[in-house]
This record gives structure tokens, C-alpha cells and sequence, in this order.
């Protein structure tokens, strides 16, 4: 089911309530025109400008994912939001870990999964998703829009509808235990993969190569010759 609301709090809020009310079919999809207090990743805000661009919140059911395997969700949204982008602008399309979707060198979509548990799998997923579509100014300059990168308006609808199919496909491969192939389609999309870059963690800067991400969704980096893992709060990209 395909639900719309003019404006909501956060489309994951609201989902979320709907959840522990009723009873809902898997895939049900709550987007909205404007979000008074759209929801992001650490507990930052999304900020969008009002009818501009893509908000939506999709129910799932994964219960053949432990609570471990959660960044899951994450990967087989920005394989989705990729696919329908790629054909969208000229830049090229990354997956940031652990959620994010760059054209470029700047941000186009963030992706927030929120999970409940039941009989030690996860029972219930909300996954939250926000693409910057038609807005052409933003606060900060590390952002980017579909109209910005190529200078064309896109169909809100179009764009959720080829979301919505992508997820789809990627949501039954992840059902029927293809965990090898979605993780070699997120690699190839990786950003900074392979390379050294600078982050930052709790001990100050240091250089190192994103190798992936382990068993439970942390990020891999290889420094000084040694592996590490670091969760989404325990490192920050720098250059």
C-alpha cells in the first residue's frame, strides 16, 4: 500500500506508531510532502525543503535477520537508491558507510533503518528514506539534489516507484540468503574503498584503506598494517 500525508513529524515516527496500532502488510509505504522533524543517522535532522523532494518510510518483515545482520537493510537501500540515480546524473554514484548516497564528492540521500526484535530476529524493520530531488540551495555545501546535477525536474513519483522496485529485488535476494552477492554489489559502490584517506577517532587523525565492513556492519579500516573496526560513532571521514 502507497500512503501519502501532506506533512508528518518523520515518516519513520510515524510508521513506526502505525506499527504498534494496527496491523499493516509488508511494503507498506508512508511518503510525505514536508517533514517537521525529518529523522537522520546520530541524531541529526533532515532538512528539505517543503514538496522539493523524496521522503518515504517502507515496512518490512525480515524475520530471517539476526539484530547482528540489521546493516543489511542499509546496504540492499542504497543499492536501490543507486540504481534508480545512476540513470539520473553524470557524476558518479557511492555508498558512504554506513548510510549514506554520494554523486560525487557530496551527499544526495541518507537512509535510517529502525528495527524491533522478537524471538532473537529481527520481527519488524522500518526503513526510513530521503532523496534530495528538486531543491536547487542548501545550507550546507556538502549537499547535492537530482536537479542540481542535472539541471532537469524529476517526477517525485517516478523516482519512489523505481525506488520502491529496486528494494524489491534486492529485498529477495537478501531473503533467500544471497549475503555474498549484496555485499560484492555494495563494494563495488564503496566509497573510498582501496584507497588511504584520512578519519578521526577517539585517539585524534590517522591515515588508513576502508577494506569493507565485518559480520555485524562495522566498518573495516587496515592502518599500520593492522585491521580495525569501528562503529557509526567511533569514526568520522575526514580527506
Amino acid at each position: 500500500m502507497l500512503e501519502f500525508l501532506p506533512e508528518c513529524h518523520s515518516t519513520n515516527e510515524e510508521l513506526l506508531l502505525r506499527i504498534r496500532r494496527e496491523t499493516l502488510n509488508e511494503g507498506h509505504v508512508l511518503h510525505t510532502g514536508h517533514q517537521i522533524a525529518g529523522k537522520g543517522q546520530r541524531g541529526n535532522a533532515w532538512l528539505s525543503e517543503r514538496g522539493k523532494n523524496l521522503l518515504f518510510s517502507i515496512y518490512l518483515t525480515p524475520k530471517v535477520l539476526l539484530p547482528k545482520q540489521a546493516y543489511l537493510l542499509n546496504i540492499i537501500s542504497g543499492l536501490a537508491v543507486v540504481d534508480a540515480l545512476v540513470p539520473r546524473v553524470s557524476d558518479k554514484v557511492e555508498l558512504k558507510w554506513p548510510n549514506d548516497v554520494y554523486v560525487g564528492d557530496k551527499k544526495i540521500s541518507g537512509i535510517l533503518v529502525e528495527t524491533m526484535i522478537e524471538g532473537g530476529v529481527i520481527a519488524d524493520a522500518v526503513v526510513g528514506i530521503g532523496v534530495n530531488v528538486n531543491q536547487s540551495h542548501f545550507p550546507l555545501a556538502t549537499a547535492t539534489s537530482i536537479l542540481m546535477e542535472s539541471g532537469v525536474t524529476c517526477e517525485l513519483e517516478e523516482l519512489l516507484e523505481q525506488i520502491i522496485q529496486q528494494l524489491e529485488k534486492y529485498y529477495l535476494k537478501l531473503k533467500s540468503g544471497d549475503t555474498r552477492g549484496l555485499l560484492g554489489a555494495y563494494y563495488k559502490l564503496m566509497r573510498w574503498r582501496g584507497e588511504i584517506h584520512s578519519f578521526r577517532d577517539k585517539e585524534g587523525i590517522f591515515e588508513g584503506e576502508i577494506i569493507g565492513i565485518d559480520d555485524t556492519g562495522r566498518l573495516t579500516v587496515k592502518t599500520n598494517n593492522i585491521v580495525r573496526r569501528f562503529d557509526v560513532k567511533e569514526i568520522a571521514f575526514l580527506y
